[in-house]
């Protein structure tokens, strides 16, 4: 009866510290779980502003304002003329 007593005092002990443990170790990560959430916003913010940029590149890089920005900028647009293909036979 002592000896069962004694084991019931020793697993309570032993739970209580485990629980104190764990305890301490869930408040040591809450600020780092805190953290991991600012750092994912923050990404998430930057691929947003990334797509923006890649919109506005692809936008500014359409012939018609390359033309506009050449006319701009007074270059002067030499027109391509048309590429006569010698067909070469080897008879």
């Amino acid at each position: 009866m002592i000896a069962k007593k004694k084991l019931y005092i020793t697993l309570s002990a032993c739970s209580v510290i485990l629980s104190i443990i764990a305890l301490a170790l869930n408040i040591k990560t809450v600020p780092l779980i805190k953290k991991q959430h600012a750092i994912t916003k923050n990404i998430q913010m930057l691929k947003e502003h990334n797509q923006q940029l890649q919109y506005h590149i692809e936008k500014e890089s359409t012939l018609k304002k390359i033309e506009e920005k050449a006319k701009k900028l007074n270059m002067v647009y030499l027109p391509t003329k048309p590429i006569k293909h010698i067909i070469i036979s080897s008879n």
